[in-house]
């Protein structure tokens, strides 16, 4: 079941935190747990990810590599702008780094 939008500030910031927190993956991660999100309800622009990569998972900077660069560059926006999490929210479709996966991604 995918949870809806909470309805406040309060509720959405609670959510970012169980996130933030979360280690129910733990024994499957090779390298523990770090979810890594970055959002506010008021984003207006959100870019959506795979699982995080080794450098994101050891920085914990969301598209912490080259792939990002690219991505500003088409957006057009600068780090500073990008990295802003009340104007841009990144979200990755898997919130910690999972494995070497031998099909790519990882």
């Amino acid at each position: 079941m995918v949870p809806s939008i909470p309805p406040n500030k309060d509720d959405f910031a609670a959510l970012l935190q169980r996130v933030a927190a979360c280690d129910q993956c733990a024994v499957h991660l090779p390298l523990g747990p770090r979810p890594v999100v970055r959002a506010a309800r008021s984003a207006r622009l959100m870019s959506i990810g795979q699982a995080p990569g080794t450098k994101v998972h050891q920085t914990g900077i969301p598209w912490n590599d080259a792939s990002c660069n690219r991505l500003r560059d088409w957006l057009d926006l600068s780090a500073e702008i990008f990295y802003d999490e009340t104007l841009v929210a990144i979200v990755p479709m898997g919130f910690c780094y999972p494995s070497v996966n031998p099909q790519g991604g990882g």
